[in-house]
């Protein structure tokens, strides 16, 4: 079973039963092992560790082999986002020293013994609080906007639309996704698909069918969306909705 916790625009998960094809996203990732080092393979390279950060459009796979894991998948847009890319600076990983591993493998071990909606949360909570914000790369208030405006989203297709954050912004469409991908790292256009798939597991999450979601943000189809899903994250959509409890939004 998957525990899976949406914090802001960043998902968090516990599970056990985790086998992800080789695959890659605009996302960066963190991955904790509660017990024996992580069976994790980047850009097709076995990493020996017990906690890692892997950066954003890298290939990578992962396997939980029936041992609890923690994963978090963060927006680089974001604090959090912004502070662990300023750790990776440009490389495909970072491994967590052993006094970051000393502190948050003890408390994942206690979060699994207790099995609790409140402590998987304040874990959860506490994870965050690993990382040093002092030094935040702040983006352009124009960059600041196209996030406000998907962040006040809810299924109007237009939103999905690099034409629509043009005629926002006031600038042309060319011109904004220079802007925005120089800011942040990140292609507008696949940003745009990152933000959909969050909004249709949402949209599962609070009961809504796979084909219903999908089509709401603009996907073309329910196998689109599937496509895409595989595509980002090396397993099926179908998979992990059925393995999946989602326990709250912050």
């Amino acid at each position: 079973m998957n525990d899976i916790i949406k914090y802001g625009r960043n998902f968090m998960a516990i599970s056990n039963i985790i086998e992800a094809n080789c695959h890659k996203h605009w996302l960066l990732q963190l991955f904790l092992s509660s017990k024996k080092e992580l069976n994790i393979e980047i850009n097709g390279k076995h990493i020996a560790c017990s906690a890692i950060l892997v950066n954003m459009d890298t290939q990578h796979t992962f396997n939980t082999e029936g041992e609890p894991h923690f994963t978090m998948l963060v927006d680089p847009t974001t604090d959090l986002g912004c502070v662990m890319r300023g750790l990776l600076k440009g490389q495909p990983f970072y491994i967590f020293p052993g006094e970051k591993i000393n502190v948050m493998q003890p408390a994942f071990k206690n979060v699994l013994e207790q099995k609790s909606h409140d402590a998987i949360l304040s874990f959860a909570q506490s994870i965050t609080f690993q990382f040093d914000y002092s030094n935040m790369k702040i983006f352009s208030d124009r960059v600041i906007k196209v996030l406000n405006h998907l962040d006040d989203c809810v299924h109007e297709v237009e939103f999905h639309q690099i034409k629509y954050f043009s005629k926002k912004i006031g600038l042309s469409e060319s011109r904004l996704a220079h802007l925005f991908k120089e800011e942040t790292g990140i292609p507008l256009k696949s940003y745009i698909v990152l933000h959909k798939l969050q909004r249709v597991y949402e949209s599962i999450f609070n009961g809504e069918n796979i084909t219903t979601a999908a089509l709401n943000v603009g996907f073309n189809s329910s196998s689109h969306f599937a496509y895409t899903n595989k595509m980002m994250t090396g397993m099926s959509a179908t998979n992990i909705i059925r393995d999946s409890e989602f326990l709250k939004v912050f």
